[in-house]
Formats: C-alpha cells, structure tokens, sequence
C-alpha cells in the first residue's frame, strides 16, 4: 500500500529510481474489495449532488494506492441496494440508477453520487444505499497506464483474495464494525465545509442510535464511541471538521485490517 505520491524524491536519486517511481504512478491502481454492510448507509444530497462514503480495503499490496477521485466501477453483475422512500411512505428501487464511484480519501473508503436532478420528481424523503457481500471495486481503465489491470489480476483479486478479505473485514466483529459504526456518523455530516452545531449534534444522535440497536461487541462500540467523541470535542473549533476527523479515525481503523489481510496471506492463513 506504498504510495509513490507520498514522498519527495531525495536529492541524488538515481534517474532508474526515478523512473520506477514514473513507471509506478503511471500503473493502474489497487483493486478494492467493499465492505458488507449491516445497516443501510443514509446518501444525503447536498448542492445538486447525492453521496454516500462506503468502506473498503486493498486487495493488491503490490500496486500503488488510488489518489482521492480516482473512478471505479462494480465487478461483474454485482450491485449496490439503492432505496428512495418517498413522501407517500413509497419504497422505490433505485439500484439501476447511473451513479459515479471514486475514492474519497485513498483506498479505505469510496464516495457514490449521483446528481440530484435524477431523482428530484420522486419527492425522496430519504434514500439508503446497502452493500452485498462480496463486492469489488475496479480501477477505470486509463489509456496512459503502464501496467493496466489484466484479466488474470482482477480474478486473482475478486476470486481468492476477495474470500479471505470477506472472512477478515466482511465477518470482523471488532474493528470492522467499528469503522461501520463511524462511516454512519461521516454519511449523517455534510460533505463540504464545517458542520452547524445542530448538525453535529444530529449526526451525533444518529450514531447512538445505530450504535445501540446494532448488537455489535463491546470492542467494536468502544472504538466507535472514542471515536466519535473525541472527533466531536476536538473539532468544535479549528480547521479541522467533525466529518475529516471521523474520515481520519476510520481509516486508520481500517487500515490495521487491512495490515491483518496481508499478514495472513503472507503466513498462508
């Protein structure tokens, strides 16, 4: 999960050093494997567009690490679970609609949006998005990469290495579902600015809501509720907002799963 973009070339570098590097950025970016969720995820829209933030992970250590907007697109026949409820009480299946899918941050989250004019006649009151188990995410090809994903690679990543991901974050019930929990507190905070007070408090609210009706262990509510109220406290005032310092915390969350995937793969467990 080495990003060449993360580091300066020292002075003195070799120019064959250099050129790996080009070479390495050039290349298509890690397959990523989507984490299964419990409980739908609320997609708020927001100045013309429609979004939810879902987790995920890297299947390919090997390759670099997508940049924040990097596109990708659903393997296979396989779909998310879009649901607009509508004013009359109307559950509406949206799972057809054309969305966009991009990193968020790196490779330990991916936003899906669509633009809001899609869906403005169906007078939504509220639309979910829920993740099947076994979903993978596919870098957009590029006509400039280097070394562009094969067919051999995407089935290495979506057959094997996507069973055992299911069986480390998919099945945790520790840290997954910890990053779980605080991905439903991000997706309940507007995207872009810093949060109003109430809207903090909302999204605070909401949390505890899914906190307790989720069954999940006492590990994984402890690492959520630290999360959430340190991120809370820490960011009532400065530049940092409530919604980057969750992104921050459930990344690192996730992260050390994905450390944990590798590891078990490298001991042939």
């Amino acid at each position: 999960m080495f990003s060449p973009a993360l580091f300066a070339a020292p002075v003195g570098l070799s120019v064959f050093a250099l050129a790996m590097m080009s070479s390495t950025a050039s290349a298509a970016p890690q397959i990523l494997a989507v984490a299964s969720t419990d409980f739908p995820i609320p997609i708020v829209c927001e100045k013309g567009e429609c979004s939810a933030e879902l987790t995920a992970i890297c299947l390919q250590e090997y390759r670099a690490s997508p940049q924040k907007g990097q596109e990708y697109y659903v393997h296979e026949d396989r779909k998310f679970v879009i649901t607009l409820t509508s004013i009359s009480g109307n559950k509406i299946d949206l799972s057809n609609l054309p969305f966009k899918l991009q990193t968020a941050r790196g490779h330990s989250a991916l936003r899906v949006s669509f633009k809001e004019k899609q869906i403005r006649k169906l007078e939504a009151v509220a639309i979910e998005i829920s993740v099947p188990e076994y979903i993978s995410a596919i870098p957009m090809p590029r006509a400039n990469d280097k070394a562009p994903q094969t067919e051999s690679d995407i089935l290495i990543a979506t057959g094997p290495l996507r069973s055992v991901s299911n069986r480390l974050v998919d099945e945790n019930t520790g840290r997954a579902d910890a990053a779980r929990l605080i991905n439903q507190a991000i997706n309940k905070l507007p995207r872009l600015g810093r949060s109003e007070p109430n809207k903090r408090k909302a999204a605070e609210r909401y949390f505890q809501a899914v906190t307790e009706k989720s069954g999940y262990s006492d590990k994984a509510v402890k690492i959520a509720n630290k999360a959430v109220k340190q991120c809370f406290y820490e960011t009532q005032v400065g530049f940092i907002s409530f919604r980057q310092c969750l992104g921050s915390t459930h990344d690192r969350v996730i992260g050390n799963l994905n450390t944990k995937f590798w590891k078990s793969l490298n001991s042939g467990s």
